[in-house]
């Protein structure tokens, strides 16, 4: 199968990069249109619970970009998502601002509008706000990294954009890693060591931009409070949080347990063939290969045959890390034991 294009023959699954644009446009259309009558306001949740599915029982992709696929759609691919993004923060006050308080059945249908922005714009922030300003960050052009460090800002978590290049690619799997989860660690003190080392080793080798990403960050805060009311300024705080709190789990898994020691190792992250996450997740799961060329775009990136390999896609194994981290812990040791013994 193929499409012809102006630009030369494009493989058909090639255009499942566009599944990146699920989240943000599905959180758009639901903040926008808002709010929205009861039952109908629940059907906005099946296309995550779809994708979630899918990235379960999905297909396996193993196949690199050809070399005559136009760059310049991959890189409109991340300007949409960094668009999308801005569009939902403004969306997600002007939502919640139109929220009406005034009887229980409208406390009641509010309430169940907060519980979908919180089940939906922390995924979304991590796939369509976190993995795009990931890919920028690593590009040599300034204005593309700046681009990266605006979207870091609306999860709060600019201070990533130092820490991860000068501190998880300088040391990874060392000692100077905070994102990698050591053998037996449970997320939760996971989480609150990669959080606290990535703050802390931002500010000791780049102290001008931590303070540059917290007046972002404190910029974001203030325009949903004065545009949209306080509740709107917590609402974006917590989305920035739960975006957080799956990137982490994403940093838990992608590393667990490849600790670097005297006799070296034989990989740099887990390996997983994913469609739907190679696509959602806009290339992350050659994860191993963007270590050894982290300047490589991610449409180039290919499958290093190398390392332990997962058994299920990136979102899924995400939301298992969130709700049973022990389950993961059992099974993934287990495949590192048989990686030794092999």
């Amino acid at each position: 199968m193929h499409i012809s294009t102006p630009t030369g023959i494009i493989d058909s699954w090639w255009l499942g990069y566009g599944l990146s644009l699920i989240f943000p446009l599905t959180l758009l259309f639901f903040l926008a249109t808002g709010p929205h009558a009861f039952p109908g306001v629940l059907l906005y949740g099946g296309p995550m619970i779809l994708v979630i599915l899918l990235d379960r029982y999905g297909p396996a992709e193993q196949r690199t970009v050809p070399g005559r696929v136009p760059a310049w759609f991959f890189d409109g691919i991340l300007y949409g998502l960094s668009l999308l993004q801005i569009f939902n923060v403004l969306a997600l006050g002007w939502l919640v601002s139109r929220l009406s308080w005034s009887t229980p059945e409208a406390i009641a249908l509010s309430l169940l509008h907060l519980l979908l922005i919180r089940l939906m714009a922390g995924p979304n922030a991590c796939c369509a706000a976190i993995c795009p300003a990931h890919e920028l960050i690593h590009r040599r052009n300034v204005w593309q990294r700046r681009l990266g460090r605006l979207l870091l800002s609306t999860v709060c978590y600019d201070h990533f954009h130092v820490s991860h290049q000068q501190a998880h690619h300088a040391h990874l799997g060392g000692e100077g890693d905070p994102s990698t989860a050591r053998p037996g660690e449970g997320f939760d003190d996971f989480f609150r060591r990669s959080v606290g080392n990535q703050w802390r080793l931002a500010w000791q080798t780049r102290p001008v931009r931590v303070w540059q990403g917290l007046a972002m960050a404190v910029g974001w805060v203030t325009l949903q409070a004065v545009c949209f009311g306080p509740l709107a300024a917590l609402v974006f705080l917590n989305q920035a949080y739960h975006g957080i709190r799956v990137l982490e789990a994403v940093n838990y898994f992608q590393h667990y347990g490849l600790l670097r020691d005297e006799q070296g190792r034989s990989a740099s992250a887990w390996r997983n063939d994913s469609a739907i996450s190679l696509f959602l997740f806009i290339g992350l799961t050659r994860h191993a290969d963007h270590h050894q060329r982290p300047g490589v775009p991610y449409s180039g990136l290919k499958v290093l045959e190398n390392g332990p390999r997962m058994s299920r896609g990136y979102l899924w194994t995400a939301m298992r890390v969130l709700r049973q981290d022990a389950l993961f812990r059992r099974e993934a040791e287990q495949v590192l034991l048989r990686e030794t013994s092999g």
